[in-house]
């Protein structure tokens, strides 16, 4: 009889709506606003820019950019290493492979915020740089809830 009971209550409760949700790394009301810094020995300039990018587009900023001179609620500064570390794969053969690291904080009025550190590896030291960065984009994520 017990076991009959248990059906029913095991269908309602599959039917149970999910809800997924981020509520964001930081306030995004209070760091509205952010100025990007990328430093890199390992990689030109366009890091800067790719981050920016990606940060307009998907962040819960809203406003971002490179310009010092831009009056801004927060700087996001960071720190972006990729390394040449190539790897043996089950046949014994070399594959070039490269890993990046970018260490980053979040700061405002001189006090660090937020910080964090993102890696990737891949076959080419522009995707390696670009996915550790998407790293840094996704923990700055617009707020949301489905």
């Amino acid at each position: 009889m017990r076991l009959l009971a248990f059906g029913p209550l095991l269908l309602a409760c599959s039917c149970a709506p999910l809800t997924y949700s981020e509520e964001g790394a930081i306030d995004f009301e209070t760091y509205a606003s952010v100025r990007v810094t990328v430093t890199s020995t390992s990689t030109g300039s366009d890091s800067a820019n790719y981050l920016a990018s990606e940060l307009a587009k998907s962040s819960g900023f809203e406003t971002v950019t490179l310009d010092p001179a831009v009056q801004v609620d927060a700087v996001l500064g960071v720190t972006l290493d990729v390394v040449f570390a190539p790897t043996v794969d089950d046949q014994g053969q070399s594959i070039d492979q490269y890993s990046a690291t970018a260490d980053y904080t979040l700061t405002a009025s001189s006090s660090p915020v937020d910080s964090g550190e993102a890696t990737a590896t891949a076959s080419t030291d522009i995707d390696a740089a670009e996915s550790a960065l998407d790293g840094v984009v996704t923990h700055y994520v617009a707020p949301y809830r489905l």
